[in-house]
C-alpha cells in the first residue's frame, strides 16, 4: 500500500465514516471503518469517536506527529446498498485480490471512487415510490385488509413516498417530516374513505405508517447499546422516540380534525 500523508489518510477515513453514518450505518461499524482505512494506509495509531451526529478522529504516526479532525453530521438516511459498497471498498484496502485493489492504492482513485459511491442513485425515484406503494398495501393485506383496502394503500403509500423526497428538501427535521407524513396518510385515507364504500379506514392507516416506524433506528440503538456505545445507543433511541411520537402527533391531529368536521 503506497504511504500517504498523516492529513491525507485522516481525511480519507473521515469521508468514509461520513458516508457510512449518514447512509444509516451503526456507530460501531463505522469506528471500525475508519480504523481499517488508517491501518491499510501504514497509520495503525488511531482513535475515533463516533455518535449519530458528529465524527471524531485521531490519527497518529510513528514520529508521533497526531491528525485530529471532526466532521458534523446533518442528515441521515436509511441506504444499505451504500453502507455495503462502502464496506466492500474498505475490504480490499491491502487485498490484492480484489476487483477494487488497484482504486484503494491510489488515494485520488479512492477519493473518486468515494463520491461516485456517495452521489450514485441505482434505483431510479419512480421505482423507489413504487416499492414505497408495494409496502405499505402489504403491510394493508397483513393487518386482515382486503384487495380494494390494499389498492388504496399502494396508491397513499406512492403519495406519501415521493411526498417525502420532497419535503426531505425544504430541511425539515425528524419530527416534523414525520408529523405532516402521518397526518398526509389519515387525510388521503379519509378522502378515499368519501368516494370508496365499505373499506376499512384503521387498516389502510396502519399500512401507510408502517411506511415511517423506525425500525432501523430502534435496531442500530439496540446494537450500539449491546455494543458498549452507550452515548450513540441512547441518542438513536431517543431518536426514535421523537419520530414515533411525530407520527402519533400528525395521525392523529388529523383524524380529530375529521372528527370535527364531522365526518
Amino acid at each position: 500500500m503506497s504511504k500517504i500523508s498523516i492529513k491525507q489518510a485522516t481525511e480519507l477515513a473521515l469521508e468514509v465514516g461520513r458516508i457510512l453514518l449518514q447512509s444509516g450505518s451503526a456507530t460501531n461499524r463505522v469506528e471500525k471503518m475508519m480504523q481499517k482505512v488508517c491501518e491499510g494506509f501504514g497509520y495503525p495509531n488511531t482513535d475515533s469517536f463516533v455518535t449519530p451526529t458528529g465524527i471524531f478522529i485521531s490519527v497518529k504516526d510513528k514520529d508521533e506527529n497526531i491528525s485530529t479532525s471532526i466532521r458534523r453530521i446533518e442528515s441521515r438516511r436509511i441506504d444499505l446498498g451504500k453502507i455495503t459498497r462502502i464496506s466492500r471498498l474498505v475490504n480490499c484496502i491491502g487485498e490484492d485480490k480484489c476487483t477494487e485493489s488497484h482504486i484503494v492504492k491510489d488515494l485520488n482513485l479512492s477519493c473518486a471512487e468515494l463520491k461516485r459511491i456517495d452521489a450514485e442513485q441505482i434505483w431510479p425515484g419512480w421505482l423507489r415510490n413504487l416499492c414505497g406503494g408495494a409496502t405499505s398495501g402489504f403491510f394493508c393485506l397483513l393487518f386482515g385488509g382486503a384487495w380494494m383496502e390494499f389498492a388504496v394503500a399502494v396508491l397513499i403509500g406512492i403519495i406519501v413516498s415521493s411526498g417525502l423526497k420532497y419535503l426531505g428538501r425544504l430541511g425539515f427535521n425528524n419530527f416534523l417530516l414525520n408529523a405532516i407524513a402521518a397526518a398526509l396518510i389519515v387525510f388521503l385515507a379519509k378522502l378515499m374513505d368519501l368516494y370508496i364504500p365499505y373499506i376499512r379506514l384503521d387498516n389502510i392507516i396502519i399500512g401507510g405508517i408502517m411506511l415511517l416506524v423506525p425500525g432501523l433506528s430502534i435496531t442500530n440503538a439496540m446494537r450500539d447499546t449491546m455494543s458498549g456505545d452507550l452515548v450513540s445507543g441512547t441518542a438513536r433511541a431517543v431518536e426514535a422516540l421523537f419520530i414515533t411520537v411525530g407520527i402519533v402527533a400528525g395521525s392523529g391531529s388529523m383524524l380529530k380534525i375529521w372528527a370535527l368536521w364531522g365526518f
